[in-house]
């Protein structure tokens, strides 16, 4: 790995949104596999087998809020710790394909930005595709036991990623409205000798 003091410049530019796209489906993957891993565990204890069901409801209420909450937990350490304060604004899927968060201003991103950026507007607001909003709307399931509410919820969230979407897309700067709510853009990074 390189310090600061071997990389000369540090040239950053805009990303694609197929490049955006791309990443977005691996660290999906990523975070619903670490946000699994605490639900599996509290599943297995209660119903004494090893495959999942997507409805957390079927557990009991207890067990169903712990395992929402833990999983919603997970992601968050995924999304907002470790880009915070491990990856400089980058995720496992954006370090791989070479770009990150930054604030508006182009400074890096602190835990406040990225908990608006990741809780407000990705779990939140959008929440249609992140494990974190299923998760948000599986507890609220639970403690209303209101199917309608839950479908509903359901609906706006992924009217609202489809929205955020096409605001990325269409937008100048390719900014989604999570990037709008977090104060923040995705920028390229690329090294330069």
């Amino acid at each position: 790995m390189k310090t600061k003091s071997e990389i000369n410049t540090l040239q950053l530019e805009r990303v694609s949104i197929f490049k955006r796209g791309i990443a977005a489906i691996f660290d999906i993957y990523i975070s619903s596999v670490l946000a699994h891993i605490p639900i599996l565990f509290i599943y297995s204890i209660e119903t004494g087998e090893t495959q999942i069901t997507k409805q957390l409801s079927r557990l009991s209420k207890i067990s169903g809020i712990l395992a929402c909450l833990l999983g919603t937990l997970m992601v968050l350490l995924y999304y907002v710790i470790l880009p915070v304060y491990k990856f400089e604004g980058q995720t496992l899927a954006k370090k791989l394909l070479g770009f990150k968060v930054v604030k508006i201003d182009g400074s890096p991103v602190d835990l406040n930005t990225m908990i608006k950026r990741e809780v407000i507007g990705s779990m939140i607001v959008e929440g249609g595709l992140v494990s974190s909003g299923d998760l948000l709307r599986q507890l609220i399931l639970i403690i209303t036991s209101s199917d309608l509410i839950y479908t509903g919820l359901l609906y706006i969230s992924f009217g609202t990623t489809i929205l955020s979407i096409i605001f990325a897309v269409f937008s100048k700067r390719n900014r989604a409205l999570h990037d709008y709510i977090g104060g923040t853009k995705v920028l390229s990074i690329k090294e330069e000798c």
